[in-house]
């Protein structure tokens, strides 16, 4: 099951995976008048909303970062 993570304060970084990141498939930027940015992965295991978290991505998306880090604003089970 894909789990979609809203994020907020996000930056975005360079470099391998680190102890505690969680592999995500997709990367979106919503850049209409209600910006939000999210990550989509197949992990279960996510921190609560309002929680600092990391993710990297499988494969590297050749887009100039390999990893993304913001606060979980909410969590939707699509």
């Amino acid at each position: 099951m894909t789990v979609r993570v809203y994020l907020g304060a996000v930056t975005v970084l360079d470099g391998p995976p680190q102890p505690g990141d969680i592999p995500g498939e997709r990367f979106f930027i919503d850049a209409s008048e209600l910006r939000e940015i999210w990550v989509d992965t197949e992990q279960s295991a996510i921190p609560d909303a309002g929680r600092p978290v990391t993710f990297f991505f499988t494969p590297p998306l050749g887009i100039g970062f390999e990893r993304v880090s913001g606060t979980i604003e909410r969590i939707v089970n699509r």
